[in-house]
């Protein structure tokens, strides 16, 4: 398969079959909330891309050192949360110091940083035992992921304030609640794997 298309096919699959935010409900929350907020997507989203992305390819070059591929799954864990700090201040120091944005930008950098769905990637490119191709493919893909799971919710939360037989008891966060659990549902059927209670 030629570079281009192992890159591309891992981010489709991450992106649209593995839907991180609907098959392992990572950044969920924060997929919630930006459904609400669409003006700031685009923003959060880049963060998301660019901090899984580049976490994403660290961790795999590391996995290249036989020491680091012999170490357990816990000291995998402490090195993958090591590289995603220290990305993450380089990040913050270059967007501060030689950027110079706006506070709510570095909040959004912040939030996208600890966002459970940049932590995931790593993981899941060690599980998967990806090459550096597939781990930029995940990394762009979940952020991508992200992109869908919120306009998808957005949607889903403007048709639910426009309907009117909708219990008043259910408007609202329990009706989004039961929307995003059978779009859940739904990818997860798409994968074709149970789900593990």
């Amino acid at each position: 398969m030629s570079i281009l298309g192992s890159l591309f096919s891992t981010a489709l699959f991450a992106c649209l079959l593995q839907n991180l935010i609907f098959t392992g409900a990572y950044g969920g929350d924060e997929a919630i909330r930006m459904a609400a907020k669409p003006k700031q997507l685009f923003p959060l989203s880049a963060f998301i891309v660019y901090l899984s992305t580049v976490v994403s390819l660290i961790c795999v070059l590391l996995e290249q050192s036989a020491r680091v591929r012999a170490l357990n799954t816990y000291a995998h864990a402490a090195i993958f949360v090591g590289v995603l700090i220290v990305v993450y201040l380089i990040t913050l120091l270059f967007v501060k110091v030689v950027l110079k944005v706006k506070k709510r930008t570095v909040r959004r950098l912040g939030v996208a940083a600890f966002n459970t769905l940049v932590l995931a990637v790593p993981f899941i490119n060690y599980r998967a035992a990806y090459g550096v191709l597939e781990a930029v493919g995940t990394g762009i893909g979940a952020g991508v992921a992200f992109v869908v799971a919120v306009l998808l919710i957005n949607f889903g939360l403007r048709a639910i304030d426009k309907n009117e037989q909708i219990p008043k008891a259910f408007k609202g966060t329990p009706a989004i609640f039961i929307y995003v659990a059978i779009l859940s549902l739904a990818f997860t059927g798409i994968v074709g794997r149970g789900i593990n209670l």
